[in-house]
């Protein structure tokens, strides 16, 4: 009886020892396969993001030049995003609402920002058809303005004079949540301007059924405007900004923009340089 358990228990030492060496060699076959970060789920980040804005947020924030950005610059988590209309982005982060948000401008509101990471090219547009003549800011006056939430505070001092809250131009101006929204608009009526990013309007205008050279594009805004991200911790932006001047340095934040179809005259990667 003895000698049957001791061979009883030699035997169950081996296959425990067999068992051991089969879970050791999965989890290095494991990590040979799919890299060491499979062992170890990566650290949940929620990003608050606009509502869909073609080419730069597209299906759900699935994909889109803005989205792409976030996912390459941030790829050390797992990035989920919480859409919400773009004038609730600025503050996200200090109501807790999320971890990073995506398009601000930086302020002192306590958080941590980003080099600026995304761009746009703002124009005005009026219908051909209408012969309207915009050289300058102040040529807007007198016509209804279509635009985004908060643009007053993003187009330049003359911009934000003409339609400051206290301004009296500020009844012929809206502000529109969603830009698909605010390029229907435009179309359906006379005598309207709207103020918007110029890849945006044209695959709205194209989605909506109408046709982008029926429209007349007046430069009278900087060439670009570039936005950054806010974070709630430091070492995430600290991340980001290393991740970013990366895609940059590499060639395939250029890429990204060709893809997309994003023509600019100038992008935030002449200014970032990846960290040291």
């Amino acid at each position: 009886m003895m000698v049957t358990i001791q061979r009883m228990s030699a035997s169950l030492f081996v296959s425990f020892r067999k068992a051991r060496c089969f879970i050791k060699l999965l989890a290095i076959s494991i990590s040979i396969v799919f890299g060491p970060q499979s062992l170890a789920a990566k650290p949940p980040l929620s990003v608050a993001i606009s509502v869909d804005m073609p080419p730069y947020v597209i299906n759900q924030a699935i994909s889109g030049l803005q989205v792409d950005i976030i996912k390459l610059a941030l790829d050390d988590y797992d990035v989920r995003f919480v859409q919400m209309p773009f004038g609730e982005i600025q503050t996200a982060v200090q109501k807790g609402i999320a971890d990073v948000g995506v398009g601000v401008l930086e302020d002192d509101s306590g958080v941590f920002y980003s080099d600026h990471f995304i761009t746009f090219a703002n124009v005005a547009v009026s219908k051909k058809a209408s012969s309207k003549k915009i050289e300058q800011v102040a040529d807007l006056k007198d016509h209804l303005v279509l635009t985004w939430q908060n643009a007053y505070l993003e187009l330049g001092d003359a911009f934000e004079q003409l339609y400051s809250p206290q301004s009296p131009e500020r009844e012929n101006y809206i502000e529109v949540a969603d830009q698909a929204d605010q390029v229907r608009i435009f179309w359906q009526g006379n005598n309207r301007i709207a103020v918007i990013d110029r890849s945006i309007f044209i695959y709205f205008t194209k989605a909506l059924g109408y046709v982008a050279d029926d429209a007349t594009f007046h430069y009278v805004f900087p060439s670009v405007t570039s936005f950054q991200a806010s974070f709630k911790e430091a070492k995430v932006r600290d991340s980001f900004n290393q991740a970013l001047g990366k895609l940059c340095q590499s060639g395939e934040y250029n890429k990204l923009l060709s893809r997309y179809e994003v023509k600019l005259k100038s992008t935030v990667c002449e200014n970032n340089r990846p960290s040291e």
